[in-house]
């Protein structure tokens, strides 16, 4: 990653989330049917997702550890902190 990107990240992260959305939105400029495409394909894999007859491994986890237990709500902490800690790569 170049450090002009890591401006960028830094910047943007304190900027304010509904007009960063906004403009990122309209720096995207998909056409109305791109939109339709990208709608249609995740519509698509959201219904083989849920498909499948088997739970994944998220969804075992989460019926063990929901969100309305202390321990759900614990790992949810701890892995919400990981995601946050930088490695090397990123």
């Amino acid at each position: 990653m170049t450090a002009n990107a890591w401006t960028t990240i830094t910047t943007e992260s304190l900027a304010d989330e509904a007009t960063l959305v906004r403009r990122l939105i309209a720096e995207a400029a998909l056409t109305p049917s791109a939109r339709a495409r990208i709608t249609t394909e995740a519509a698509a894999l959201v219904t083989r997702i849920r498909a499948g007859g088997k739970p994944g491994l998220m969804e075992v986890f989460l019926a063990e550890y929901g969100l309305s237990t202390d321990e759900g709500i614990a790992l949810m902490c701890l892995a919400e902190a990981l995601l946050r800690v930088p490695d090397a790569e990123t």
